[in-house]
């Protein structure tokens, strides 16, 4: 292997270990708080409503109340919610981010892909175009492979 091969695969496997770094740095910056989970479904849709009553927050959850408000109190303890008396319904109670609760959210919903930003259309278009030169040479090795496993070296495959 060429010394150019090796400083590519190096290159290739730490962005790999990178981009594996950066998402668990994600996960554990937000207090483990998942996409899927329901404060992270709390999170995505206060960003689309910006300030909505609890019950209407609670209807779009499709959750018990009690099982919502719980979810809203420990976001506010976070210091990713805040409520206040609805201004129609002195009863009512209504739900909006914080300035915490956006920067948690568009962490939970960064995508990987604005990373390619960086790069000119033509780099773009040439990343692509060697990237599937490489995917089909692993591709067939990889089918190569797989068709032998289980051959042995002294003889017909069992």
């Amino acid at each position: 292997m060429s010394t150019q091969n090796t400083d590519l695969l190096a290159q290739l496997q730490q962005l790999n270990r990178t981009m594996k770094q950066l998402r668990q740095l994600k996960n554990s910056h937000l207090a483990l708080i998942d996409a899927n989970s329901g404060q992270g479904q709390v999170l995505a849709l206060l960003t689309k409503a910006q300030l909505i009553s609890q019950k209407k927050l609670v209807a779009q959850l499709k959750m018990q109340p009690q099982s919502a408000s719980e979810l809203i109190k420990k976001l506010e303890k976070k210091g990713y919610v805040q409520r206040t008396r609805s201004q129609a319904d002195g009863r009512a109670f209504d739900v909006s981010l914080t300035a915490a609760g956006t920067q948690a959210a568009q962490r939970l919903s960064g995508d990987e892909a604005d990373h390619f930003d960086v790069l000119s259309d033509a780099d773009k278009q040439e990343l692509a175009r060697l990237l599937t030169k490489l995917n089909a040479s692993f591709d067939e090795e990889y089918t190569t492979a797989k068709d032998n496993f289980g051959v042995n070296i002294f003889g017909a495959k069992r």
